[in-house]
C-alpha cells in the first residue's frame, strides 16, 4: 500500500479524532461545556443514524420514492430537507430541555463541535480506518471476497491527495453545525422562532447544493461551492453570536 495514502488515511482518521476534542478544549476554557459537546454527539446519533433512516426506509422504499431517486434535483431536496428536519429538530430538542439550564451563548458552540465531530469519526473517521484496513490486507496478500478485493483495488489506484477532498467537507461540515448551533440556540434562547426553521432551510440549502454540484461539477468545484455556502453561514451565525447576551434564559 503506498506511503502517501497510509498517510493521508491515518492524518484524516486522525483529524476526526482530535480536532473535535481540540477545539472542545479550547471552547472549555472559555466556559464551554462537555455536557453539551456529548449532547450534541448523543443528539446527532438519534436522530441522524437511527430516526431519520427509519424515514428513509419508508419513503425511499415507496413508489414515490423511486420516483424521487430517478431525479436528482428531487433526491437532493429530499435529503437535505430530511437532513434539516431531523437534525435540527434533535438541536432545538436538547437546547430547550436537556440544555435548558445552560444559559450561556457558547453552549451553542459546545453542542456543535459534538454534532459535527461524531458526524465526522463516524461518517469519514470510520470509512477511513475501513479503507486503510482493506488496503493492508489487499498489499499483505490476505485472502479477500472479489468484491472486498475490488474495493482494495480501487482503494489502492486512487491518488492520495483525492482522500483529502474527503477531510475537507468534514472540516466545512463540523464548521456548519456550530452555525447551525448558533441559529438554533438563538431561536430557543431569544425566543426569534424563525431562526429555527432557517436553520433547517440553511442546512437542506447546503446539502442540496453539495449533492447537485457532486452530480455535475469536479470535486474540487463541489467542495468549492460548499465552502462558500458554509462561509456564508457561518458569518451571519457570528453576528447572532456576537449580539447574544453571555447568559440568557430560555424564552
Amino acid at each position: 500500500m503506498p506511503a502517501a495514502t497510509i498517510i493521508v488515511l491515518t492524518a484524516i482518521v486522525l483529524m476526526t479524532l482530535l480536532l473535535p476534542l481540540g477545539v472542545m478544549l479550547a471552547l472549555r476554557r472559555r466556559g464551554g461545556t462537555w455536557t453539551a459537546f456529548l449532547t450534541g454527539a448523543g443528539t446527532f446519533v438519534l436522530f441522524a443514524m437511527v430516526l431519520e433512516p427509519i424515514l428513509h426506509n419508508l419513503v425511499l422504499r415507496s413508489p414515490v420514492g423511486a420516483a424521487i431517486q430517478q431525479n436528482i434535483l428531487l433526491y437532493a431536496l429530499y435529503g437535505g430537507l430530511a437532513a434539516g428536519l431531523f437534525e435540527e429538530t434533535g438541536r432545538l430538542l436538547a437546547f430547550r430541555f436537556i440544555l435548558k439550564p445552560h444559559t450561556a451563548r457558547i453552549t451553542a458552540l459546545s453542542y456543535g463541535i459534538g454534532h459535527g465531530g461524531i458526524e465526522a469519526f463516524l461518517v469519514m473517521g470510520l470509512s477511513m480506518i475501513a479503507n486503510l484496513s482493506l488496503g493492508l490486507a489487499y498489499t499483505s496478500g490476505a485472502a479477500l471476497p472479489a468484491e472486498a478485493a475490488a474495493a482494495a483495488e480501487t482503494i489502492l489506484s486512487t491518488p492520495a491527495g483525492m482522500f483529502l477532498w474527503g477531510g475537507l467537507e468534514r472540516l466545512s461540515a463540523m464548521a456548519l453545525h456550530m452555525a447551525l448551533s448558533v441559529l438554533v440556540f438563538a431561536s430557543v434562547r431569544t425566543g426569534r422562532r424563525l431562526l429555527f426553521p432557517a436553520a433547517i432551510a440553511v442546512h437542506a440549502g447546503v446539502n442540496f447544493a453539495a449533492v447537485v454540484a457532486n452530480a455535475h461539477l469536479p470535486i474540487a468545484a463541489t467542495e468549492a461551492v460548499v465552502l462558500l455556502l458554509t462561509a456564508l453561514a457561518c458569518l451571519w451565525a457570528a453576528r447572532i453570536y456576537e449580539n447574544l447576551r453571555e447568559n440568557a434564559k430560555t424564552s
